[in-house]
Protein backbone atom coordinates (compact mmCIF):
# COMPACT_ATOMS: atom_id res chain seq x y z
CA UNK A 1 0.00 0.00 0.00
CA UNK A 2 1.00 3.50 -0.60
CA UNK A 3 1.27 6.80 1.18
CA UNK A 4 -2.28 8.65 1.43
CA UNK A 5 -1.71 11.45 -1.36
CA UNK A 6 -1.57 15.23 -0.15
CA UNK A 7 -5.44 16.55 0.60
CA UNK A 8 -6.31 12.89 0.60
CA UNK A 9 -9.46 11.89 3.19
CA UNK A 10 -9.78 8.41 4.32
CA UNK A 11 -13.11 7.51 4.79
CA UNK A 12 -14.42 5.72 7.99
CA UNK A 13 -18.20 4.85 8.08
CA UNK A 14 -19.86 4.26 11.12
CA UNK A 15 -23.71 2.70 11.31
CA UNK A 16 -25.57 2.31 14.31
CA UNK A 17 -25.97 -2.12 15.31
CA UNK A 18 -27.56 -4.39 17.75
CA UNK A 19 -26.79 -8.39 16.64
CA UNK A 20 -30.49 -8.58 15.89
CA UNK A 21 -30.44 -6.53 12.76
CA UNK A 22 -26.63 -6.67 11.34
CA UNK A 23 -27.72 -7.11 7.72
CA UNK A 24 -28.76 -3.75 7.73
CA UNK A 25 -26.66 -2.05 9.55
CA UNK A 26 -23.74 -3.80 7.43
CA UNK A 27 -25.70 -2.22 4.23
CA UNK A 28 -26.11 1.11 5.66
CA UNK A 29 -21.86 1.21 6.45
CA UNK A 30 -21.87 -0.34 2.29
CA UNK A 31 -23.99 2.49 1.53
CA UNK A 32 -21.98 5.33 3.28
CA UNK A 33 -18.53 4.13 1.78
CA UNK A 34 -20.90 3.65 -1.75
CA UNK A 35 -19.81 0.51 -2.51
CA UNK A 36 -22.29 -1.26 -4.26
CA UNK A 37 -20.30 -0.88 -7.61
CA UNK A 38 -17.06 -2.88 -5.22
CA UNK A 39 -19.20 -5.70 -4.40
CA UNK A 40 -20.42 -6.18 -7.98
CA UNK A 41 -16.63 -6.54 -8.96
CA UNK A 42 -16.30 -9.66 -6.08
CA UNK A 43 -18.57 -12.03 -8.42
CA UNK A 44 -16.47 -15.08 -8.72
CA UNK A 45 -13.38 -13.46 -6.46
CA UNK A 46 -12.03 -15.14 -3.77
CA UNK A 47 -12.95 -13.55 -0.83
CA UNK A 48 -11.55 -14.54 3.13
CA UNK A 49 -13.19 -13.27 5.96
CA UNK A 50 -10.58 -12.56 9.13
CA UNK A 51 -12.77 -12.92 12.38
CA UNK A 52 -11.50 -12.13 16.02
CA UNK A 53 -11.03 -15.79 17.15
CA UNK A 54 -9.04 -15.02 20.52
CA UNK A 55 -9.87 -18.30 22.65
CA UNK A 56 -12.64 -20.39 24.22
CA UNK A 57 -14.55 -17.42 25.70
CA UNK A 58 -18.41 -17.29 26.48
CA UNK A 59 -19.99 -15.24 23.76
CA UNK A 60 -21.25 -12.55 26.74
CA UNK A 61 -17.77 -11.05 27.66
CA UNK A 62 -17.18 -9.87 24.07
CA UNK A 63 -13.69 -11.46 23.32
CA UNK A 64 -14.30 -12.42 19.99
CA UNK A 65 -16.12 -11.12 16.82
CA UNK A 66 -19.73 -11.69 16.90
CA UNK A 67 -21.10 -14.22 15.05
CA UNK A 68 -24.19 -12.15 13.85
CA UNK A 69 -21.56 -9.91 11.69
CA UNK A 70 -19.74 -12.90 10.21
CA UNK A 71 -23.46 -14.12 8.95
CA UNK A 72 -24.42 -10.93 7.79
CA UNK A 73 -20.91 -10.35 5.98
CA UNK A 74 -21.51 -14.10 4.81
CA UNK A 75 -24.48 -13.14 3.29
CA UNK A 76 -23.33 -10.25 1.52
CA UNK A 77 -20.65 -11.68 -0.13
CA UNK A 78 -22.39 -14.85 -1.03
CA UNK A 79 -25.34 -12.63 -2.77
CA UNK A 80 -22.69 -10.79 -4.34
CA UNK A 81 -21.36 -13.90 -6.34
CA UNK A 82 -17.94 -14.48 -4.32
CA UNK A 83 -16.56 -17.36 -3.41
CA UNK A 84 -16.28 -16.77 0.53
CA UNK A 85 -14.21 -18.34 3.21
CA UNK A 86 -14.02 -17.81 6.64
CA UNK A 87 -11.12 -18.37 9.41
CA UNK A 88 -8.35 -17.21 11.27
CA UNK A 89 -5.26 -18.95 13.51
CA UNK A 90 -6.65 -18.22 16.92
CA UNK A 91 -4.99 -17.22 20.36
CA UNK A 92 -4.31 -20.59 21.64
CA UNK A 93 -2.55 -23.28 19.52
CA UNK A 94 -2.82 -26.61 18.16
CA UNK A 95 -4.68 -27.64 14.63
CA UNK A 96 -7.42 -29.39 16.20
CA UNK A 97 -8.63 -26.30 18.90
CA UNK A 98 -8.67 -23.98 15.56
CA UNK A 99 -12.23 -25.22 14.74
CA UNK A 100 -13.35 -26.55 18.14
CA UNK A 101 -12.78 -22.23 18.73
CA UNK A 102 -14.76 -21.43 16.40
CA UNK A 103 -17.46 -23.68 16.95
CA UNK A 104 -17.69 -22.27 20.86
CA UNK A 105 -17.76 -18.66 19.17
CA UNK A 106 -20.33 -19.44 17.21
CA UNK A 107 -18.34 -18.65 13.97
CA UNK A 108 -18.62 -22.08 12.87
CA UNK A 109 -21.86 -21.89 12.09
CA UNK A 110 -22.13 -18.32 11.36
CA UNK A 111 -19.96 -18.89 8.18
CA UNK A 112 -22.85 -21.32 6.55
CA UNK A 113 -20.98 -23.76 5.65
CA UNK A 114 -17.85 -21.64 4.53
CA UNK A 115 -15.54 -21.61 7.64
CA UNK A 116 -11.83 -23.62 6.90
CA UNK A 117 -9.47 -24.59 9.87
CA UNK A 118 -6.50 -22.20 7.55
CA UNK A 119 -3.43 -23.59 10.04
CA UNK A 120 -3.30 -26.88 8.01
CA UNK A 121 -2.29 -24.83 4.64
CA UNK A 122 0.99 -22.69 5.59
CA UNK A 123 3.50 -20.58 3.88
CA UNK A 124 6.85 -19.13 5.04
CA UNK A 125 7.28 -15.58 4.60
CA UNK A 126 10.40 -13.47 4.47
CA UNK A 127 10.17 -10.66 6.51
CA UNK A 128 12.51 -7.19 6.51
CA UNK A 129 12.76 -6.82 10.21
CA UNK A 130 14.95 -6.06 12.74
CA UNK A 131 13.14 -8.77 14.97
CA UNK A 132 12.68 -12.27 12.66
CA UNK A 133 13.44 -13.43 9.61
CA UNK A 134 10.73 -14.66 8.62
CA UNK A 135 7.22 -16.42 9.83
CA UNK A 136 4.53 -18.92 9.11
CA UNK A 137 1.56 -17.60 7.15
CA UNK A 138 -1.82 -19.42 6.48
CA UNK A 139 -1.59 -19.78 2.90
CA UNK A 140 -5.69 -18.95 2.22
CA UNK A 141 -5.10 -15.68 3.88
CA UNK A 142 -2.53 -14.50 1.35
CA UNK A 143 -3.62 -16.21 -1.31
CA UNK A 144 -7.19 -14.63 -1.37
CA UNK A 145 -8.55 -11.92 -3.76
CA UNK A 146 -9.88 -9.98 -1.27
CA UNK A 147 -9.18 -9.92 2.67
CA UNK A 148 -11.72 -8.86 4.89
CA UNK A 149 -10.86 -7.55 8.10
CA UNK A 150 -13.68 -8.30 11.18
CA UNK A 151 -12.29 -7.27 14.05
CA UNK A 152 -13.46 -6.08 17.72
CA UNK A 153 -13.04 -3.14 19.58
CA UNK A 154 -11.54 -3.91 22.79
CA UNK A 155 -9.00 -2.87 24.93
CA UNK A 156 -5.67 -4.59 25.34
CA UNK A 157 -3.07 -5.20 28.48
CA UNK A 158 -0.25 -4.80 26.40
CA UNK A 159 -1.20 -2.82 23.37
CA UNK A 160 -3.52 -0.84 24.94
CA UNK A 161 -6.01 -1.42 22.21
CA UNK A 162 -6.70 -4.52 19.76
CA UNK A 163 -8.74 -3.39 16.47
CA UNK A 164 -7.97 -3.84 12.87
CA UNK A 165 -4.19 -3.72 12.59
CA UNK A 166 -3.84 -5.79 15.64
CA UNK A 167 -6.24 -8.24 14.30
CA UNK A 168 -4.25 -8.96 11.50
CA UNK A 169 -1.85 -11.11 14.12
CA UNK A 170 -3.79 -13.93 13.06
CA UNK A 171 -1.75 -14.06 9.81
CA UNK A 172 0.42 -16.04 11.57
CA UNK A 173 0.03 -19.84 12.32
CA UNK A 174 1.59 -22.10 14.65
CA UNK A 175 4.19 -21.01 16.87
CA UNK A 176 4.79 -17.69 15.36
CA UNK A 177 2.26 -15.39 17.64
CA UNK A 178 5.23 -16.89 20.85
CA UNK A 179 8.12 -16.40 18.85
CA UNK A 180 6.62 -12.50 17.99
CA UNK A 181 6.45 -12.14 21.53
CA UNK A 182 9.45 -13.50 22.60
CA UNK A 183 11.43 -11.40 19.46
CA UNK A 184 9.73 -7.76 20.68
CA UNK A 185 8.91 -8.13 24.43
CA UNK A 186 9.72 -4.26 24.85
CA UNK A 187 5.70 -2.28 23.74
CA UNK A 188 7.47 -0.13 21.52
CA UNK A 189 9.26 -2.85 19.87
CA UNK A 190 6.36 -5.42 19.68
CA UNK A 191 4.37 -2.72 18.22
CA UNK A 192 6.76 -2.38 15.02
CA UNK A 193 6.82 -5.99 14.71
CA UNK A 194 2.49 -6.40 14.77
CA UNK A 195 2.90 -3.13 11.91
CA UNK A 196 5.27 -5.14 10.17
CA UNK A 197 3.05 -8.50 10.18
CA UNK A 198 0.12 -6.25 9.51
CA UNK A 199 2.52 -5.36 6.01
CA UNK A 200 2.56 -8.79 5.07
CA UNK A 201 -1.28 -8.59 4.07
CA UNK A 202 -3.06 -5.44 4.44
CA UNK A 203 -6.48 -5.57 4.26
CA UNK A 204 -8.90 -4.72 1.65
CA UNK A 205 -11.63 -4.26 3.57
CA UNK A 206 -12.64 -4.23 7.31
CA UNK A 207 -15.89 -3.83 9.15
CA UNK A 208 -15.41 -3.48 12.86
CA UNK A 209 -17.60 -5.27 15.84
CA UNK A 210 -18.74 -2.11 17.94
CA UNK A 211 -21.95 -2.99 18.72
CA UNK A 212 -20.54 -4.64 22.51
CA UNK A 213 -17.08 -3.84 23.09
CA UNK A 214 -14.55 -4.29 25.94
CA UNK A 215 -12.64 -1.78 27.86
CA UNK A 216 -10.23 -2.22 31.44
CA UNK A 217 -8.15 -5.59 31.36
CA UNK A 218 -8.70 -6.66 27.29
CA UNK A 219 -8.37 -8.66 25.49
CA UNK A 220 -10.29 -11.22 27.14
CA UNK A 221 -10.57 -9.91 31.25
CA UNK A 222 -12.42 -7.00 30.40
CA UNK A 223 -15.49 -5.60 30.62
CA UNK A 224 -18.36 -5.47 27.90
CA UNK A 225 -19.14 -2.27 26.83
CA UNK A 226 -21.90 -1.13 24.75
CA UNK A 227 -21.18 1.19 21.97
CA UNK A 228 -24.27 0.15 19.64
CA UNK A 229 -22.20 0.82 16.66
CA UNK A 230 -20.21 -0.81 13.26
CA UNK A 231 -17.16 0.70 12.15
CA UNK A 232 -15.72 0.07 8.49
CA UNK A 233 -13.25 1.56 6.04
CA UNK A 234 -10.96 0.29 2.82
CA UNK A 235 -8.29 1.66 5.56
CA UNK A 236 -7.29 -0.13 9.14
CA UNK A 237 -5.82 2.02 10.05
CA UNK A 238 -7.65 5.05 9.41
CA UNK A 239 -10.51 3.02 11.30
CA UNK A 240 -8.15 2.39 14.11
CA UNK A 241 -7.71 5.91 14.69
CA UNK A 242 -11.56 6.86 14.85
CA UNK A 243 -12.11 3.72 17.11
CA UNK A 244 -9.26 5.14 19.49
CA UNK A 245 -10.80 8.48 19.32
CA UNK A 246 -14.26 7.12 20.75
CA UNK A 247 -12.34 5.05 23.23
CA UNK A 248 -11.01 8.49 24.16
CA UNK A 249 -7.35 7.16 23.21
CA UNK A 250 -5.01 9.21 21.22
CA UNK A 251 -3.59 6.93 18.26
CA UNK A 252 -0.57 8.10 18.12
CA UNK A 253 0.29 6.63 21.45
CA UNK A 254 -0.55 3.36 20.37
CA UNK A 255 2.62 1.73 19.24
CA UNK A 256 1.16 -0.76 16.60
CA UNK A 257 -1.30 1.78 14.95
CA UNK A 258 1.86 4.81 15.09
CA UNK A 259 3.86 2.45 13.38
CA UNK A 260 1.67 1.16 10.45
CA UNK A 261 1.17 4.67 9.81
CA UNK A 262 4.22 5.46 9.55
CA UNK A 263 5.25 2.88 7.08
CA UNK A 264 2.41 4.28 4.92
CA UNK A 265 -0.52 2.32 5.69
CA UNK A 266 -2.73 5.12 6.32
CA UNK A 267 -3.39 7.99 8.28
CA UNK A 268 -4.01 8.60 11.72
CA UNK A 269 -4.26 12.12 11.72
CA UNK A 270 -7.82 13.02 12.37
CA UNK A 271 -7.80 16.27 9.38
CA UNK A 272 -6.65 13.44 7.03
CA UNK A 273 -10.15 10.91 7.81
CA UNK A 274 -13.44 11.68 6.66
CA UNK A 275 -15.87 9.90 9.14
CA UNK A 276 -19.67 9.08 7.76
CA UNK A 277 -22.05 8.28 9.37
CA UNK A 278 -23.05 8.07 13.16
CA UNK A 279 -20.23 8.90 15.00
CA UNK A 280 -20.92 8.59 19.43
CA UNK A 281 -19.20 11.12 21.53
CA UNK A 282 -15.95 10.22 23.62
CA UNK A 283 -16.84 7.22 25.94
CA UNK A 284 -13.58 7.30 28.24
CA UNK A 285 -12.88 3.16 28.12
CA UNK A 286 -11.61 1.97 31.25
CA UNK A 287 -8.21 1.39 30.68
CA UNK A 288 -6.28 -1.59 31.43
CA UNK A 289 -4.19 -1.78 34.84
CA UNK A 290 -1.01 -1.28 32.77
CA UNK A 291 -1.41 1.76 31.13
CA UNK A 292 -1.64 5.11 33.16
CA UNK A 293 -3.83 8.03 32.17
CA UNK A 294 -0.45 10.26 32.78
CA UNK A 295 1.58 7.66 30.81
CA UNK A 296 3.43 7.46 33.81
CA UNK A 297 5.05 4.28 32.29
CA UNK A 298 7.29 6.16 30.28
CA UNK A 299 8.23 8.04 33.01
CA UNK A 300 9.31 5.66 35.68
CA UNK A 301 10.27 2.90 33.13
CA UNK A 302 13.45 1.65 34.91
CA UNK A 303 15.12 1.13 38.77
CA UNK A 304 13.28 1.50 41.90
CA UNK A 305 10.07 3.18 40.39
CA UNK A 306 9.40 1.01 37.62
CA UNK A 307 9.50 -1.82 40.57
CA UNK A 308 7.21 0.21 42.62
CA UNK A 309 4.28 0.78 39.66
CA UNK A 310 4.81 -2.74 38.01
CA UNK A 311 1.79 -4.45 37.91
CA UNK A 312 1.77 -8.28 39.04
CA UNK A 313 0.14 -11.44 37.66
CA UNK A 314 -1.97 -12.88 40.12
CA UNK A 315 -3.28 -16.53 39.84
CA UNK A 316 -7.08 -16.97 41.21
CA UNK A 317 -6.68 -20.59 42.46
CA UNK A 318 -10.61 -20.89 43.28
CA UNK A 319 -11.08 -20.23 39.31
CA UNK A 320 -8.13 -21.69 37.57
CA UNK A 321 -8.94 -25.15 36.06
CA UNK A 322 -5.44 -26.31 35.55
CA UNK A 323 -6.32 -26.59 32.08
CA UNK A 324 -2.29 -25.61 31.27
CA UNK A 325 -2.97 -23.25 28.59
CA UNK A 326 -0.84 -20.67 29.60
CA UNK A 327 2.41 -23.16 29.90
CA UNK A 328 1.73 -24.57 26.46
CA UNK A 329 1.77 -20.77 25.17
CA UNK A 330 3.77 -19.12 27.10
CA UNK A 331 6.98 -18.16 24.34
CA UNK A 332 9.86 -18.18 26.76
CA UNK A 333 8.91 -21.33 29.00
CA UNK A 334 8.76 -18.76 31.88
CA UNK A 335 5.26 -20.52 33.13
CA UNK A 336 5.85 -23.43 34.82
CA UNK A 337 2.78 -25.85 36.05
CA UNK A 338 3.22 -28.13 39.72
CA UNK A 339 0.34 -28.43 41.34
CA UNK A 340 -0.98 -24.99 39.85
CA UNK A 341 0.81 -22.54 36.76
CA UNK A 342 3.29 -20.56 38.34
CA UNK A 343 5.97 -17.98 37.08
CA UNK A 344 9.52 -17.77 36.62
CA UNK A 345 10.31 -14.29 37.03
CA UNK A 346 13.50 -14.42 35.58
CA UNK A 347 12.54 -15.48 32.38
CA UNK A 348 8.99 -13.41 31.76
CA UNK A 349 8.95 -10.66 29.24
CA UNK A 350 5.42 -10.10 30.43
CA UNK A 351 3.93 -10.14 27.41
CA UNK A 352 0.71 -11.24 29.06
CA UNK A 353 -0.19 -13.80 27.23
CA UNK A 354 -1.05 -16.57 30.05
CA UNK A 355 -3.14 -13.65 30.71
CA UNK A 356 -4.30 -12.77 27.53
CA UNK A 357 -5.62 -16.66 26.82
CA UNK A 358 -7.01 -18.00 30.10
CA UNK A 359 -10.76 -18.84 29.40
CA UNK A 360 -11.39 -18.95 33.00
CA UNK A 361 -10.02 -15.23 33.36
CA UNK A 362 -8.06 -17.19 36.75
CA UNK A 363 -5.14 -14.60 35.75
CA UNK A 364 -5.22 -10.98 36.95
CA UNK A 365 -3.28 -7.78 37.28
CA UNK A 366 -2.57 -6.40 40.67
CA UNK A 367 -0.21 -3.14 41.76
CA UNK A 368 -0.22 0.33 42.26
CA UNK A 369 -0.38 1.31 38.20
CA UNK A 370 -3.55 -0.59 38.37
CA UNK A 371 -4.74 2.24 41.48
CA UNK A 372 -3.58 4.80 39.16
CA UNK A 373 -5.81 3.52 36.53
CA UNK A 374 -7.03 6.45 33.98
CA UNK A 375 -9.87 6.82 31.82
CA UNK A 376 -8.27 8.30 28.24
CA UNK A 377 -4.57 8.83 27.32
Amino acid sequence: MTRQGQGVRTKVAIAEANYETMDAAVQTLMDLLERGAWLKKLKGKKVFLKPNLLGMFPLENGATTNPALVSAMVRLLLDAGAKVTVGDNCGVGGYGLNERVARHAGVFDASLGTYKNVATATRLVKLKSRYLDSLVVSKDMLDADVLINLPKMKTHSLTIVTGAVKNMFGLISGAGKGKSHAAAPAGEDFGRMLAEIFSIRPPDFTVMDAVMAMEGNGPSAGKPKHVGRVLASGNAVALDAVMCGIMGIRPELVNHVREASSMGHGPIDAASIEIVGDMPGNMKFKLPVTVSRLRLSRIVNSGFFANLVRSKLVLNKELCKKCGICKKECPTGAMQMDDYPRIDQAKCIRCLCCQELCPDAAWSLKGLMGRMQGYGV
